[in-house]
């Protein structure tokens, strides 16, 4: 591995490694066994064609592209570790498989028994990240463990290609978006804030584009390139998060969250004390109450919880 490059996805920065010719890693920051085998004299250079495909890859993988040719790669392990990962790389693009059924299909192809233990060492040594499928494993119950990146990330990969489900940070608002994201907002509100005065929805829906277009951060949830959910977020503090009524209870709100806390360092929130369901929400992720207000920021009777969540190692809610 004789040349890296940085580029930076929408889960993170990733490192990428070259022979010169083929790609030999791909290394999300901080994640395990990065940079595993990488040469100590490896040297930047960022406009190796290797590298520009596999940008390219990537800017279509996280945009939704099905069925993109991924760069040539070279993975250097040892012949056990090189069948584990030519079983990975047949496991199709949204399927997945379990650690047990996938040392079947190692056994079988090596003509000899293994373990999933074996084969789960072996998955998490992948030098090539995303490209390589090993977030298409799951434990024996269908569990999301044991990927070397963070199972957060494990959960978006599967919900890009499970759902078409596409998470981005935004920095233009155009006026459209911010139309879209509106509708979101009020459908949300109608759906779940029903300890809402009358006619308090519309009191308030005409600051919300504005409330939108002013945040210093904004994440997008989209699919099919419909805005489904959306959070906004200044410094550590999540300002507003709100999800399409279609779409709930299909893990929108917690990607956003995850996304927030693992890469944007989200670590406050406030909540209608009345809005049980979100208040449970936010303490399954983590997040534990340590102020009230009797009113909102309004003065309206709709008392606020601040809720704070502790940093933690592997930034992942349980």
């Amino acid at each position: 591995m004789r040349h890296t490059t940085a580029y930076d996805t929408p889960l993170g920065e990733v490192l990428l490694a070259s022979d010169g010719r083929a790609l030999t890693g791909l290394w999300f920051a901080g994640q395990r066994h990065a940079a595993a085998g990488l040469s100590p004299d490896a040297s930047p250079l960022d406009d190796l064609p290797v590298f520009d495909v596999a940008r390219a890859w990537l800017r279509a993988y996280f945009a939704g592209e099905k069925d993109v040719e991924p760069p040539e790669l070279l993975l250097a392990g040892t012949p056990f570790q090189r069948c584990v990962w030519a079983a990975l790389r047949e496991v199709p693009y949204g399927r997945t498989v379990t650690y047990g059924e996938l040392a079947s299909r190692v056994a079988a192809s090596l003509g000899r028994p293994t373990s999933a233990r074996a084969v789960g060492s072996a998955v998490g040594r992948n030098p090539v990240s995303v490209i390589v499928g090993c977030h298409r494993v799951l434990g024996a119950g269908g569990e999301l463990t044991g990927y070397a990146g963070g199972v957060w990330r494990k959960r978006a990969l599967l919900a890009l290609e499970r759902e078409g489900l596409v998470v981005d940070e935004v920095s233009e608002r155009p006026a459209a978006l911010v139309r879209s994201l509106a509708g979101v907002w009020e459908r949300s509100v109608r759906a779940t804030h029903g300890f809402l005065l009358p006619g308090e929805v519309e009191r308030m829906a005409p600051v919300v584009p504005g409330a939108v277009e002013g945040v210093p951060r904004l994440l997008v949830a989209s699919r099919a390139g419909v805005p489904v959910g959306f959070l906004g977020m200044g410094d550590a503090f999540v300002k507003m998060l709100f999800v399409d009524p279609a779409s709930r209870g299909r893990g929108v709100g917690r990607l956003l969250m995850e996304r927030a806390v693992c890469l944007l360092g989200a670590r406050e929130v406030s909540v209608n004390e009345q809005n049980a369901q979100a208040v449970g929400f936010y303490e399954h992720l983590g997040f534990s109450a340590y102020r009230r207000t009797p009113v909102d920021d309004d003065g309206r009777p709709y008392p606020l919880l601040f809720m704070r969540r502790p940093d933690r190692d592997d930034g992942v809610a349980p």
